[in-house]
């Protein structure tokens, strides 16, 4: 039974790694059931036994997706969150799913998509910050919002880009909210900041 459900499973992958195939290139409105089968090496009946359509093969990318970002937070103590343990998790996750994040996620290509996931986090990240406003002035709505947008984008670049590590992102995020910018730029990057003010 168990050998049953691994070949579904990676019969289930070769077909959205084939469909991802044209995602990426941008034709997947172009591409057909059988461009797809053609790709993967299977037959348009294996193709239906696992999925209707080539929509529901998308679908379930972003459920897994979604899935897998969910889990990663659900098993985390969010009381007490061991961030030495949860960034390196954080990394993998977005390591190993990149090929589906990026457009998914960065690029926009799915816009709603992309608010969901974003909002997903952005929730968790006000959880952390442990932050308490009056919910009925949207001006403070505003400005939270902002911050928070602000610091997700940052992480989420930084783990694509691997040019500035999430511990480096999360220093970052933790200056910006509870030490100051200035000083945590000079004390950590070594960056001086000579705009003292406004007006």
């Amino acid at each position: 039974m168990a050998e049953y459900h691994d070949a579904r499973a990676r019969t289930r992958k070769k077909i959205q790694d084939a469909y991802w195939s044209f995602y990426e290139r941008g034709e997947e409105n172009k591409c057909t059931v059988g461009d797809v089968c053609s790709y993967a090496g299977i037959y348009r009946t294996t193709f239906y036994y696992h999925y209707k359509s080539l929509d529901e093969v998308l679908e379930s990318i972003k459920n897994e997706q979604m899935t897998k970002i969910k889990d990663l937070f659900a098993k985390t103590d969010r009381k007490n969150i061991d961030y030495t343990e949860f960034i390196p998790g954080f990394q993998r996750l977005f390591d190993e799913n990149e090929r589906y994040l990026v457009p998914l996620v960065l690029e926009y290509r799915d816009y709603s998509y992309a608010m969901e996931y974003r909002s997903f986090l952005k929730e968790r990240m006000l959880e952390d910050l442990k932050i308490s406003y009056n919910g009925n002035d949207p001006a403070v709505e505003s400005v939270i919002d902002v911050m928070t947008s602000g610091l997700n984008d940052m992480f989420l670049r930084s783990l694509h880009s691997h040019s500035v590590t999430l511990e480096q992102a999360n220093a970052i995020s933790y200056g910006i909210v509870t030490v100051g910018l200035r000083t945590v730029l000079e004390e950590y990057f070594g960056v001086k900041v000579g705009f003292r003010r406004m007006v």
